[in-house]
C-alpha cells in the first residue's frame, strides 16, 4: 500500500499544497515532537524543497531522530537495503558485544554511541554508506548543513506526523459518485494555487514517439480509466477507480517484446470550490481496481471533484536469453471529473 508517508508514493509536494487548501472538516493530528509540530506548520508557506534553508536547525533535529531510528533497526540486521555490506555486519557484531543492548529511543541511542568508541566507528561506517550525512557529521562531531533532500526527507517526516489515519474499514457498497470515461468529461491537471479551472478534453496523451508505449497514444475510453464508485466514511472517503492500462506483445526482430504501461495512481484530489483534499493512502486490489482513501469528506456544496493522474510506468521488456529490461516514468496529465450526488 503506498500512502503520503515516508513509505508512500503519493509526492510531499502534492500533500503539502492540499494542506494550503484543505477541505473543512478535516480532523489533522498534532505531533508530540515540537520540531515536526514547527516544520508542519512552515510547510504551509514554504515548499519542501525551501524547508532546509528557511528552518535548518529543525530539520537537522527531525533527520537525526529518523536516522538514529534507522541505525537502531540495523543493529539487529534484519532491517534496511544494506543489511549484507561490511559495514552491517561489523556494526551487528559492535552491538551484539556492546555493554549495553539496543535502545529504541533516539537520544539514549546517541549517548551510547558518544560512550562507546567501538560502537560509534561501527554506526559512522554504516552512516557512510547508508547516506546518512547528519547522523555521520553527528558522530564526527562535525555540523552537517541540511540539503534540500534532508528537507524533503524532513517535510515527508512532518507530513506523515500530521495526517489522520485512513479509514480502511469503508464499506465497499453505496457509492456516492459517479464518475465517467469519456462520457464525464476530462480536463487537465492544475498547477497552481487558485481555483481548478475546468478545459475540454485534452489532447494531449502519451507522447507516440515513446517505444514505452504500447501503439501510440491510448485512446480516452471508459476501460482505460474510470472511476467506479465513491464511497463516503465518518471522516473522508474512497474512491476506487478502474485502471487498464494497455499492454502489447509485439515482433522485435527475431524476439518478441512485451510494452506495458502501470498506472500509479491518483496524485491530487481537489472539487469545484478550491479545496483540496488529502490522499491518505492508495492500493491496488489485485482486480484491475486502485482504492484511494481520502479525507476530509467533500465539502458542503461541493458538485465535482477532479481526480488527477499522477502519471504512469512504461516497461518495455526483450523476451530473449539475457535481454535487458528498460522503464521509465511518463507523466500523462489527465484528470477524471466526478459529479457528487449522481
Amino acid at each position: 500500500m503506498g500512502a503520503t508517508d515516508p513509505g508512500g508514493r503519493v509526492p510531499v509536494e502534492n500533500t503539502a499544497q492540499a494542506l494550503r487548501r484543505l477541505a473543512p472538516g478535516a480532523g489533522l493530528r498534532t505531533p508530540r515532537d515540537p520540531n515536526l509540530r514547527a516544520l508542519a506548520k512552515a510547510l504551509r508557506s514554504c515548499s519542501p524543497a525551501e524547508l532546509a534553508r528557511v528552518h535548518p536547525e529543525p530539520v537537522v533535529r527531525v533527520v537525526l531522530a529518523d536516522q538514529l531510528r534507522a541505525l537502531d533497526r540495523a543493529m539487529t540486521g534484519l532491517f534496511g537495503p544494506e543489511t549484507r555490506c561490511p559495514e552491517a555486519a561489523r556494526l551487528v557484531r559492535a552491538a551484539r558485544y556492546s555493554r549495553t543492548w539496543r535502545t529504541g529511543v533516539a537520544g539514549e541511542l546517541l549517548g551510547r554511541l558518544r560512550a562507546e568508541p567501538g560502537l560509534r566507528a561501527a554506526a559512522l561506517g554504516w552512516a557512510e554508506v547508508a547516506g546518512c550525512r547528519i547522523l555521520a557529521g553527528e558522530l564526527r562531531g562535525v555540523p552537517v548543513v541540511p540539503g534540500e533532500e534532508d528537507g524533503r526527507r524532513a517535510a515527508e517526516l512532518a507530513v506523515a506526523a500530521v495526517l489522520p489515519r485512513p479509514e480502511l474499514d469503508v464499506a465497499a457498497g453505496g457509492g456516492t459518485g459517479r464518475g465517467g470515461g469519456q462520457g464525464a468529461g476530462r480536463t487537465l491537471g492544475e498547477t497552481g494555487f487558485g481555483p481548478p479551472v475546468h478545459h475540454p478534453a485534452p489532447s494531449g496523451h502519451p507522447d507516440p514517439t515513446n517505444d514505452l508505449l504500447p501503439g501510440g497514444p491510448p485512446t480516452p475510453t471508459s476501460g482505460f480509466l474510470d472511476v467506479s464508485a465513491i464511497h463516503l466514511g465518518e471522516r473522508g472517503f474512497r474512491v476506487d477507480v478502474n485502471a487498464d492500462p494497455p499492454v502489447d506483445l509485439v515482433h522485435d526482430g527475431h524476439d518478441l517484446t512485451l510494452r506495458a504501461l502501470w498506472w500509479n495512481g491518483l496524485g491530487r484530489v481537489t472539487d469545484d470550490l478550491g479545496h483540496e483534499y488529502l490522499i491518505l493512502a492508495k492500493d491496488r486490489a489485485g482486480t484491475g481496481v486502485v482504492r484511494h482513501w481520502c479525507h476530509p469528506r467533500p465539502a458542503p456544496g461541493a458538485r465535482v471533484l477532479r481526480l488527477e493522474s499522477a502519471g504512469y510506468r512504461g516497461e518495455r521488456l526483450r523476451l530473449a536469453p539475457a535481454a535487458p529490461g528498460t522503464c521509465a516514468d511518463v507523466l500523462v496529465k489527465l484528470e477524471l471529473t466526478v459529479r457528487l450526488g449522481a
